[in-house]
């Protein structure tokens, strides 16, 4: 059959031309070339509807690596002249959320500069690729800038440091910047309202010719009525945070102590865990632990852990405090 009558092999002579006229990009590090090829391959499937690259592996194989040298982008918007860079990936995603492309995203998934995001019913927690953790929530816009910077459209978002980043991370709103210190805090936005509450570390919020700096158990309110910044308390545990506490970056138990997991919650919580009494503390923070805890919030993990363990827990204010059953 001749290319003239093959409207799919035309297509792809076409491509190998034009990829053979682009000139040579930087590559991608060899540990992220994958990885991104496979979400070229879906977003290409996802905005087409076609299944053309998966029948020819050969092509589509090349094709992807050429566009991957050539242009990487899932987001929205005019495709960059250069390769975008890969900003993120998912870690944990609950229900649907998609690019403005339509594109789904999955566990694993690559998100390049640009992306912006409507998690719909769902939410998404992201590992930057420059160290921390960002979470989306349900009924919110986002656009990942970069890696040190995400625009907040509508809805809310939880960011952790981690103590990992040597950069800032910044969020940008139609009612003003926000700006770790090296912390955890989260945003939410509607069209009146601006609310960053910080849990642990300190947070610089910006808004026209005001700045202000909370830390620690507060929160500074925007509206947009008034230029000013007000100062408010907010809890560090409970309500505000839990949806984010359901998008915690995985903690594998097996082989992990007693200790590590703890360690693991209290940051996951913002709750101070406490043992009974000093004998027992010693005799069960290097305990090992055997088996894993998936798919759980960090509070019925602790329940299941400390369980295995003879374990139980009471809480106090914000702590928490573990006995024996």
């Amino acid at each position: 059959m001749s290319y003239q009558n093959d409207p799919e092999t035309e297509r792809e002579r076409l491509l190998r031309q034009l990829f053979a006229r682009a000139e040579p990009r930087p590559q991608p590090p060899a540990s992220d070339t994958e990885q991104i090829r496979q979400a070229v391959l879906e977003e290409w499937e996802t905005v087409t509807g076609r299944r053309i690259w998966r029948k020819r592996a050969a092509f589509g194989a090349a094709a992807a690596a050429a566009l991957v040298a050539a242009f990487v982008y899932v987001g929205g918007g005019p495709v960059p002249t250069g390769p975008a860079p890969l900003v993120a990936h998912v870690e944990q995603v609950q229900g649907v959320v998609t690019t403005a492309t339509g594109a789904r995203l999955g566990a694993g998934s690559g998100v390049v500069a640009g992306t912006r995001l409507d998690s719909g019913e769902g939410q998404v927690g992201f590992r930057l690729a420059s160290g921390g953790s960002l979470r989306i929530a349900p009924h919110s816009r986002v656009v990942l800038v970069g890696s040190d910077e995400a625009q907040l459209l509508a809805g809310a978002l939880y960011f952790d440091s981690e103590d990992q980043r040597s950069a800032e991370f910044a969020i940008v709103t139609d009612l003003g910047r926000v700006r770790d210190v090296g912390t955890q805090f989260l945003v939410r936005l509607d069209d009146e309202r601006l609310d960053v509450g910080v849990r642990a570390g300190l947070v610089n919020v910006t808004r026209g010719t005001r700045s202000d700096t909370a830390s620690a158990g507060e929160r500074l309110v925007a509206t947009q009525a008034t230029n000013d910044l007000r100062r408010d308390s907010i809890s560090t545990v409970g309500g505000d945070w839990e949806w984010a506490e359901r998008l915690a970056p995985p903690f594998d138990t097996n082989g992990r102590t007693l200790g590590e997991f703890l360690e693991w919650f209290s940051a996951q919580t913002g709750r101070t865990v406490v043992f009974a009494d000093a004998a027992l503390e010693r005799t069960k923070l290097p305990a090992v632990l055997s088996g894993s805890v998936r798919d759980e919030s960090p509070m019925q993990k602790l329940s299941a852990v400390l369980a295995t363990n003879g374990l139980t827990y009471v809480l106090d204010g914000e702590r928490v405090v573990i006995r024996m059953q």
